[in-house]
């Protein structure tokens, strides 16, 4: 009697495990089908993030009498700019220098004299002299110490193997540019072609899959022009950053990777 008892309560409690694993089961297959529905629905909603679109506005010549007037614009607008400075100017504008890396914009490297004669035809180590020169003054002045050179009026066609090689054995990284503004052509009043040649160069970079890197000059022309240069930049989704260091894209006029 004891037996068919034991009997008994043992097939009924393996009934009982039974129903409950077929339970469990089609518990557990509704929660993964609904687990791959949403993993499904998590692939369409949760893609990687886009490519941070990036451009870079750059200033030659500087500082001058109107840089100040150029940073108030970008800190009002929110945006950062690379500045390449010519030596005696670092020294001449000291405080306009020291704010340019204190709101937290680069400072580049421009040359000392400016000079086609001086920089181009003597010796091809005299462009790395004169940056090397620039590099002092600046780590003088503001207490940075900075690498990334533009020569005056591009490195085509004078900065051959033999200058480029000079630069590579100072250390010295180069940026020429993607857009020409041409800012330094116009009068003040003519502000707008500044404009429209930038917003016209744009889409053909784009096209090429080139960086954004537009050359202006520190000039009242483009003082007028920047406004509106930055609203275009920022409504076709770019981030208007500075050069950095640690993120160098080449972009020179010769292609040259070392650079």
């Amino acid at each position: 009697m004891k037996f068919v008892r034991f009997f008994v309560f043992f097939l009924i409690f393996a009934l009982w495990i039974s129903a409950s694993h077929s339970h469990v089961t089609a518990a557990e297959q509704t929660r993964n089908i609904q687990l791959s529905k949403g993993s499904v629905k998590g692939e369409i909603t949760l893609k990687p993030a886009a490519k941070l679109k990036v451009a870079y506005i750059t200033f030659d010549d500087g500082p001058s009498r109107y840089t100040s007037q150029i940073l108030d614009i970008l800190k009002k607008k929110q945006v950062k700019a690379s500045f390449f400075a010519v030596e005696p100017n670092i020294r001449a504008y000291r405080t306009s220098m020291n704010r340019v890396n204190r709101e937290g914009h680069y400072i580049g490297l421009h040359s000392v004299s400016h000079s086609v004669k001086k920089l181009y035809r003597g010796s091809p180590k005299n462009v790395a002299l004169e940056m090397e020169a620039t590099r002092k003054t600046l780590q003088s002045v503001v207490k940075v110490n900075h690498y990334l050179v533009r020569v005056p009026y591009g490195s085509k066609p004078y900065m051959t193997k033999a200058y480029r090689d000079w630069l590579v054995r100072y250390h010295f990284k180069m940026w020429d540019w993607t857009i020409d503004s041409n800012d330094w052509r116009y009068k003040t009043s003519q502000y707008g072609t500044i404009i429209r040649n930038v917003k016209n160069a744009v889409p053909s970079v784009e096209r090429q899959n080139k960086p954004i890197i537009i050359l202006m000059h520190e000039r009242p022309q483009t003082v007028r022009a920047l406004p509106q240069i930055i609203d275009y930049l920022k409504s076709r989704g770019y981030v208007l950053v500075p050069y950095n260091p640690k993120q160098h894209v080449v972009s020179n006029f010769w292609n040259d990777g070392r650079l």
